[in-house]
């Protein structure tokens, strides 16, 4: 049995702490993909706000992967952080036509906003989206501290989203944020701490999760996102939840243990075996 009524993830399938545990030992690079596609229904690739991948290799990630796998690409970093979405369209066109032939197996498109686009950018941020091409769906993420006051601007970009069916990405970084330990201090520093709002703008809602170091810690955080997810999946969405960790090794087990959270609330399935030996024991973080 497999996962249903939402996509499950991590952020990325190729990293190499994975192999021993999520994957088993002597993986080749080649078959990260397809493995981790054995496990979990999606993914949030990351690797498209630096670089363009080739069409090769768009070509080989499109067979790897089942038919309700879904890839969740974020725009290129020239797009959102370089131009601040102006004249932007050329660097658009070129990211969706190197990943169009994921064709169904293209799930939300993301676009991670810097700091500094603000409310005063709005009217741009409503123009970027009207020209977008409608046969996708997109999710925005904003990080500029008057999003999340409470005020007419937050108020503003919610409408602007809501109106256009578009997914408001939800990063919820508070369990790293209360993790004091010095070897997460750099992810600290990386990780906007904002207000975690649930709230749905779109069919689909996005959430980002980097959790405590310790999934124990993290437990008690999630608890309300188990209810959140679950009225999401009974009342007709389909939200895709992404599970990181403050280096992402343990990412996969993090989203585990979230799915065995979830299923106690809903029925969303079983993960599959876990492909070496089961997955670590949580409370040991």
């Amino acid at each position: 049995m497999a996962i249903r009524g939402y996509y499950l993830g991590c952020p990325g399938w190729a990293t190499k702490t994975w192999v021993g545990r999520l994957f088993p030992e002597g993986t080749r690079p080649t078959e990260l993909l397809a493995r981790y596609a054995r496990v979990f229904n999606t993914v949030e690739g990351n690797t498209t706000f630096y670089a363009l991948p080739e069409p090769d290799v768009v070509a080989r990630w499109r067979d790897d992967v089942p038919d309700d796998f879904r890839f969740c690409f974020k725009f290129p970093r020239t797009v959102s952080h370089d131009r601040l979405l102006l004249d932007a369209a050329p660097e658009v066109a070129r990211f969706l036509e190197r990943i169009s032939p994921l064709g169904p197996k293209l799930g939300t498109l993301f676009l991670q906003l810097p700091r500094q686009f603000g409310p005063h950018h709005l009217d741009r941020l409503a123009a970027f989206l009207d020209a977008l091409p409608r046969h996708h769906h997109y999710a925005v993420e904003l990080r500029h501290d008057l999003f999340f006051a409470g005020g007419h601007e937050e108020d503003a970009a919610v409408s602007l989203l809501r109106e256009r069916g578009i997914d408001l990405v939800i990063m919820d970084a508070r369990g790293l944020h209360q993790c004091g330990a010095a070897s997460v201090l750099e992810v600290r520093q990386r990780k906007p701490d904002l207000p975690v709002i649930m709230r749905a703008t779109g069919r689909n809602p996005f959430v980002r999760c980097v959790p405590h170091v310790s999934f124990e810690a993290q437990r008690s955080l999630l608890v309300p996102w188990i209810e959140q997810v679950a009225r999401w999946i009974e009342g007709g969405r389909t939200p895709y939840f992404f599970m990181h960790a403050p280096d992402d090794t343990y990412a996969p087990e993090n989203a585990n243990a979230f799915h065995a959270m979830l299923r106690e609330r809903i029925d969303v399935g079983e993960l599959p075996p876990w492909p070496v030996a089961g997955p670590r024991q949580l409370g040991l973080f």
